[in-house]
């Protein structure tokens, strides 16, 4: 184990303190302006997509493990769980967030399973030609992305304009 830890690139390690980092910020109440609510879920998303991709080829079925885990977990996300404890003030544009922990475990779940992913390569396992341990990273960072994604557009949701409608 700790050639491994040894053999890991400094910029990982870095790239993990900032990981955490931004998921303790997500610990926090916090005001986020509209635009920038969506920086983390869209840079979480690639970060997984590019997991795949990179790690497995962008294979078919790596994709659509992805893909299918991804879209299952935003619509369940949406559809079944309720919204944070988040307002949306549309004079300054910006919502007002319940500091949660659950990004942080987010974030640390892609990381893991790509550090994981890389260590394996690095180690030339052949773990990672057996379709069913790639199907299933695949479909793990398809679910982790797809939380981030079912979040994002509870956000949106919030910031949509109410309108009321009359019949004609």
């Amino acid at each position: 184990m700790l050639a491994i830890f040894t053999h890991t690139p400094v910029w990982v390690w870095l790239l993990l303190i900032l990981l955490i980092y931004l998921g303790v910020t997500q610990s926090r109440d916090r005001q986020v302006s509209k635009n920038k609510a969506f920086i983390l879920p869209i840079v979480m998303i690639v970060f997984s997509l590019h997991g795949v991709i990179s790690s497995f080829g962008g294979a078919f079925d790596s994709l659509l493990f992805w893909s299918v885990s991804f879209i299952a977990t935003l619509l369940i996300g949406v559809l079944i769980f309720p919204s944070q404890q988040t307002r949306f003030d549309e004079s300054i544009q910006c919502y007002f967030i319940k500091g949660s922990w659950r990004p942080l475990f987010l974030i640390l779940g892609i990381f893991t399973i790509k550090y994981t992913v890389g260590v394996m390569e690095g180690m030339q396992s052949s773990f990672l030609t057996m379709s069913s341990v790639v199907d299933g990273l695949s479909l793990l960072y398809g679910v982790f992305s797809g939380v981030f994604a079912a979040r994002s557009v509870r956000l949106w949701r919030l910031s949509r304009p109410t309108q009321a409608y009359s019949s004609p």
